[in-house]
């Protein structure tokens, strides 16, 4: 302490420790020997995870998550599970080792995916592992009948709407034979005509939203994205190593808290004893000393003081008052730049100590601090027509979707887990409007190496192309089917220009009869796969319906064998091997820390001479 306060100086404090040296020891001693006999009595814990999506058709779950949480964490369901795995331990025992939560993956442009995640922990790996697959087996097992009897109602549905369009066609037929045999009599009256007209064109409408409705059903269920039943999308493996006790980490916490314990308590050992001392001293113990005897001081020639001139102030001056000081020392003024090379020259240790502990941690991060890579690629999202294979958000999505990544994990022999991948692989939506309807995504992967970089990204490409391959075909399949059925209506509007059968109708085409009192001579309209009309025109509707045929045809001809139009999903830049790593190397982390560490050092041996200077004022 200085000059009788109770301030603590950087000595006062060294001394304070080595006079209690003893508890500074001692208390970190003994915590951190009991620390590291409590961390060797632990047993080793073996955490497995693994991830169930929960299957479904079309929108709709085959179960909500809440529901599925629930019934794999229960008493009974775990009790059924150790049975059959023969496990000795209670459901009790299973309910504290297993952990289960929800996984909610939000899309933009599809059903939302439902997940499930199951955790278990316990003193061995097979018995944590066997434990997460029973658990997931007999959660798919059980979803197993839910998803085919709710697939076979779906199915019976597609089925009542195949019967339904089936009777609609034959009552247009009916229609149209009703019209031609009303128009060749010539004595039917335009009114009735126009109300069986009506009556055709209803029905055609109508047969045209059962089509759509049919063909968005199969489609959906056809679409692994839309329609799947409950499965493992995160196999358990088995664990390596433990994944705890951190037995290192309690010795080193332990050690770190009870240090500052012992130094706390060392401060109140060594404060407390001299505040008793000094309470216990009596007054009147100091008045009954007897003062000590002074030796007979020598005379000494007084030498004259050096006589100092000061200003005198204008008027007089007050009684009390103290004399106005012109000269100011440095420390009593706000610090000028002139001062400071004085102050680092006296504070030039401080400044030392911080530009040694800054370049020591600088190079420590900068050296420990592993590396990241970084490529890309992008991707064309495969199309057929103006029909998508997938939506382009729905193709980000299945980048980070957990069943997707499970496979690319697998490809890269397990070096990272699902949730490490996650983390790394990055998508991103880039519109094209030059190039029709097609969507392209950007992906960024990042990884600690180069090669592991480009391995990851290369995986990636090739699953997204193999993902969507089988789609391609099919859809491609269905146009060129439909191409098959104008040309078969073509031919058969060719064979009897005059006239249009009721055998060569087909799904998408609307004929309107003449009519003598509005003059209309007949007309045609076309729906197209497109989901858009082809307007008619007012000809005769045989052969109005042929020029719209053809006008289908090709558009459809066009479309579908087009490399611009139809196309699979495809990688229009490849990925590449990154060669340089992202973000400042380690040269430059240390500059920075090194200059960082200037200022500060700069800052606290200001601060540090001010303190001195102020504890030495009297």
């Amino acid at each position: 302490m200085a000059n009788g306060k109770q301030d603590f100086t950087v000595s006062d404090i060294i001394l304070t420790l080595r006079r209690q040296y003893k508890v500074v020891i001692g208390v970190p001693l003994v915590v951190t020997a009991a620390a590291v006999i409590f961390a060797l009595t632990l047993r080793d814990t073996y955490e497995v995870d693994g991830t169930l999506e929960i299957g479904r058709v079309m929108e709709y779950p085959l179960e909500a998550p809440p529901t599925v949480v629930d019934r794999m964490s229960s008493k009974y369901f775990l009790g059924a599970v150790g049975r059959k795995l023969g496990m000795k331990e209670k459901p009790t025992e299973l309910e504290n080792m297993v952990e289960v939560e929800s996984i909610f993956a939000e899309s933009r442009d599809r059903p939302t995916t439902r997940g499930v995640k199951v955790t278990v922990r316990s003193d061995s790996p097979e018995k944590s592992t066997n434990l997460a697959k029973g658990i997931l087996e007999k959660a798919t097992a059980e979803h197993d009948e839910v998803f085919k009897s709710s697939w076979e109602i779906n199915y019976n549905y597609l089925e009542e709407l195949k019967e339904n369009i089936n009777k609609i066609r034959t009552q247009i037929n009916e229609g149209y034979a009703e019209i031609s045999r009303l128009a060749g009599t010539g004595r039917v009256d335009q009114v009735e005509l126009s109300y069986l007209a009506s009556y055709v064109e209803e029905k055609e409408s109508y047969i045209l939203h059962l089509e759509e409705v049919d063909l968005e059903l199969r489609q959906k269920l056809l679409m692994e994205i839309y329609t799947h039943p409950t499965r493992i999308t995160v196999e358990p493996v088995l664990p390596v190593e433990p994944s705890g006790p951190h037995r290192r980490r309690l010795i080193l916490l332990a050690f770190a808290i009870s240090l500052l314990l012992g130094v706390i308590i060392a401060f109140f050992f060594d404060r407390l004893p001299r505040e008793e001392k000094v309470a216990r001293v009596p007054v009147d113990d100091e008045k009954k000393k007897e003062p000590p005897v002074e030796p007979t001081p020598t005379p000494v020639e007084p030498i004259p003081a050096p006589v100092e001139t000061t200003p005198e102030r204008a008027g007089p001056e007050r009684p009390g008052e103290p004399p106005i000081e012109v000269n100011r020392l440095p420390d009593e003024r706000n610090l000028m730049f002139s001062d400071f090379w004085r102050i680092l020259r006296s504070q030039a240790w401080v400044v030392a100590a911080t530009l040694l502990l800054g370049l020591a941690l600088g190079l420590i991060y900068g050296f420990l601090k592993p590396r990241e890579f970084k490529t890309d690629f992008v991707v064309s999202v495969g199309i057929v027509g103006d029909h998508w294979i997938h939506s382009p958000m729905i193709t980000e999505e299945s980048c980070k979707s957990h069943w997707f990544l499970d496979k690319l994990s697998g490809r890269l022999n397990r070096k990272y887990d699902v949730f490490e991948l996650e983390d790394m692989i990055e998508a991103e939506l880039i519109m094209t409007p030059t190039k029709g309807l097609t969507r392209e995504l950007k992906i960024t992967v990042e990884a600690e190496s180069p090669d592991d970089c480009f391995a990851l990204a290369d995986n990636l490409a090739d699953l997204l192309e193999e993902a969507d391959q089988s789609v391609y075909e099919e859809t491609h399949k269905m146009f060129e089917s439909y191409l098959g059925d104008l040309e078969r209506v073509m031919a058969g509007i060719t064979a009897q220009p005059g006239a249009l059968e009721p055998s060569a109708l087909a799904p998408g085409l609307a004929v309107y009869p003449p009519d003598s009192e509005t003059e209309y001579k007949g007309g045609a309209q076309v729906y197209s796969l497109f989901s858009r009309s082809i307007p008619y025109e007012e000809n005769p509707y045989a052969i109005s319906s042929l020029a719209l045929f053809q006008q289908v045809y090709i558009d459809t001809y066009v479309k579908t064998r087009s490399a611009i139009f139809s196309q699979p999903t495809t990688v229009v830049v490849p990925p590449l091997k990154p060669t340089k790593p992202e973000g400042p190397g380690p040269i430059s982390i240390v500059l920075i820390v090194l200059i960082v560490s200037l200022v500060l050092g700069v800052t606290l041996a200001a601060v540090n001479y001010r303190l001195q200077r102020a504890r030495a004022r009297p």
